[in-house]
């Protein structure tokens, strides 16, 4: 099966608009649990280890930043400069599968922050 360039451009236009959301979202955490901000002990509360916490949070934040990135330059690529034609369905499932796994291995992987 396949798509056109022009509307697979647009399905990356989509994952750039998710993905930059998700970087505002873990942002936004990072910012209301700073040391100086009243939401601190609302968020945080009893957490075992808020140093690591944090500290995902701000790695996935650029992890999403890097997707928003990258999926902003496909569609510049696709929209403007490739020609009209047909591109299989499965490379944006393999795109988006390769989203997934690295916002997972991050959530997975022990970290110990200093």
């Amino acid at each position: 099966m396949s798509i056109t360039s022009i509307s697979l451009s647009y399905v990356f236009l989509g994952i750039t608009i998710i993905t930059i959301g998700f970087f505002l979202y873990f942002k936004t955490l990072l910012i209301k649990t700073s040391k100086n901000n009243d939401s601190r002990d609302k968020i945080i509360g009893n957490m075992k280890d808020p140093i690591s916490w944090t500290h995902k949070n701000n790695i996935m934040s650029f992890i999403s930043l890097f997707w928003a990135i990258v999926s902003l330059a496909i569609f510049i690529y696709l929209k403007f400069f490739f020609a009209a034609g047909l591109i299989s369905i499965i490379y944006p499932f393999i795109y988006l599968a390769l989203i997934v796994s690295s916002l997972l291995l991050i959530k997975t992987k022990k970290t110990t922050a200093k």
